[in-house]
């Protein structure tokens, strides 16, 4: 059974120039909207992440266990901090929706990760993680391999195709100015 959902905001935000979550957009931090969603789906949202900037949202905040180790920490941090399976996604996915979170979550069997696909190419941090893949995180951590699509790779993740289903827009993540710009100038 999935436990908690992880917002993962410990990244530097170094294409942005900026914290990704906390940046506004149409007058709200992008985290908020993922909040929105999340907290119909889970009865436990977290943050991970060692920004106390973050306290405003009054969610629980979860600092990395192992500092640098991207994704892969946060999501090894966050399994930690649960003790059961979780659900995880990225501070930069404004346009989440209920309906693509719980379609993931019905289409989730016993694979020991299962993230969205969309037009085959996986979205690695909207996903389903479950304890069983901690010693391999432990692994990939302590030899710096920080690479998701190779965690997926190596722990046989199932991905679960989308696009039949829902639009990309549900997937747009914004990693930079130029991202948010053209956005927010289409006003989506």
């Amino acid at each position: 059974m999935i436990g908690d959902a992880y917002i993962l905001a410990g990244g530097k935000s170094s294409r942005m120039g900026e914290d990704k979550g906390l940046k506004l957009l149409n007058g709200f931090p992008i985290i908020q909207y993922e909040i929105n969603v999340l907290t119909t789906c889970f009865s436990e949202v977290k943050i991970n992440t060692q920004n106390l900037e973050y306290k405003k949202f009054n969610l629980e905040l979860v600092p990395d266990i192992v500092s640098s180790a991207g994704p892969i920490g946060g999501i090894y941090t966050s399994l930690k901090n649960s003790g059961k399976d979780i659900f995880v996604i990225a501070c930069d996915m404004p346009f989440i929706t209920k309906e693509a979170v719980t379609y993931l979550i019905k289409n989730h069997t016993e694979a020991s990760a299962t993230v969205a696909g969309y037009n085959k190419k996986i979205q690695p941090l909207f996903g389903i993680y479950t304890q069983q893949i901690l010693p391999l995180l432990e692994e990939k951590i302590n030899k710096k391999q920080f690479k998701m699509r190779e965690l997926i790779q190596d722990i046989q993740g199932e991905i679960i195709e989308m696009n039949p289903v829902f639009s990309s827009k549900v997937f747009v993540n914004i990693n930079n100015p130029e991202d948010f710009t053209q956005i927010e100038t289409k006003k989506i």
